[in-house]
């Protein structure tokens, strides 16, 4: 095989490839990226038994062919190549010679037949939305996917469509997070395989990094019943859903609450953070971030007290309701503040030991919504 393409193109792809690449180097071949000409595009495919990547780049296609590359390392050296042009020759014994102005790699490779097959997967029917809004719910909720649970269903991302709503929900146990937006684009949503699946935890962090910014960017969303394809320009990515019913997470946000303060969201993450500096400390070798809460007389009081020391910050806040004093782990109250880019926050409480509601203060006429849930600690004075 000998071919010549862009180091930028190629890079681009390259990059978001790595997203189907084992990192647990349990086979050397999950670890590449297979390369193959086809016409006059060079085809980029990753897959780690989980989730897969297809891509291609336009290529001056001098001798046709194929062959297996250590993706990172790959990566690594389109990286620094000097040149915007690169030239790639593969000989018969698989040795790769990558060439770009006055640099030279050698590397060895594998051979593309014995990379593993990649799933084929067929849907009946497939949705279309803008990438810049799946970014954006994504990067809202992504805070509140459970790392490790033994109920897989909290390490992945809930999504219910609706006729005119998509819905995301998280749930870590800890902390609770839901999204809703309105769009007409799912009219269709009744010939759809399925409307509601879990997005796995990793793939929800890889896909954030594929989707583009900008508006008018769309991507294609095909749901079959073990699997979701993500359909973009020049490139595919696709993985497996997490099995299982989701929680009732509606049974778990608190309805009727009396107590309530708007506060100005940047002054109250702000005091959070300086708290955060106070409050984490290791106890048996776990680490614990204890902040108080303390609404009283128009203030929300941030106060916390460790081995480090102490430190109490005051947020003018709107109140309704009677004072109370709650107690919460301060990096779930960061994670969710951090989420919320609204000017005002409303926060919601019934009792010390019931679960509090994050909203934004936002104009009723735009077309997403957020509400977080976060659990309380009981305090230790």
């Amino acid at each position: 095989m000998k071919i010549r393409f862009e180091k930028a193109k190629m890079l681009e792809k390259l990059v978001r490839a790595m997203g189907a690449v084992s990192s647990k180097n349990t086979h050397p071949f999950t670890e590449g990226v297979l390369l193959e000409t086809a016409g006059d595009r060079l085809k980029l495919s990753t897959y780690d038994m989980e989730k897969s990547v297809r891509a291609s780049i336009e290529a001056e296609i001098l001798i046709e062919g194929g062959c297996v590359i250590n993706a990172q390392r790959l990566l690594s050296i389109v990286r620094i190549l000097p040149e915007n042009e690169i030239t790639m020759t593969v000989d018969d014994e698989l040795l790769v010679t990558i060439q770009s102005g006055r640099s030279s790699f050698s590397l060895h490779a594998l051979a593309a037949k014995d990379f593993p097959q990649m799933p084929v997967i067929v849907g009946r029917e497939s949705f279309t939305m803008e990438q810049c809004v799946l970014k954006k719910m994504l990067a809202k909720t992504a805070h509140s996917i459970a790392q490790i649970d033994q109920r897989p269903v909290l390490c992945g991302a809930f999504f219910k469509l609706e006729p005119d709503n998509i819905k995301v929900v998280t749930c870590d146990s800890y902390t609770l997070s839901v999204c809703d937006y309105k769009t007409p684009v799912l009219s269709m949503i009744e010939n759809l395989e399925r409307t509601s699946f879990i997005v796995p935890g990793k793939t929800v962090a890889e896909l954030s990094k594929m989707l583009s910014d900008e508006e008018g960017q769309f991507l294609t969303i095909m749901v079959t019943a073990k699997n979701i394809i993500f359909n973009m320009e020049n490139l595919v990515f696709s993985s497996r859903l997490v099995e299982g019913e989701y929680i009732d997470y509606d049974r778990l946000i608190p309805k009727d609450q009396p107590i309530e303060a708007i506060m100005d969201a940047a002054a109250f993450t702000a005091a959070l953070e300086r708290a955060a500096l106070i409050s984490e400390e290791r106890i048996a070798g776990t680490a614990k971030n204890y902040v108080k809460l303390t609404l009283k007389d128009g203030i929300m009081q941030v106060s916390s007290r460790s081995a480090n020391g102490n430190i109490i910050e005051e947020v003018p806040a709107e109140q309704i309701g009677d004072e109370i004093v709650i107690g919460f782990n301060c990096r779930y109250l960061i994670d969710t503040m951090r989420a919320i880019e609204s000017e005002k926050v409303r926060v919601k409480l019934i009792t010390p030991f019931t679960s509090v509601t994050f909203e934004p203060v936002e104009d009723e006429e735009k077309d997403d919504r957020y509400l977080y849930m976060v659990l309380p600690l009981r305090m230790k004075e």
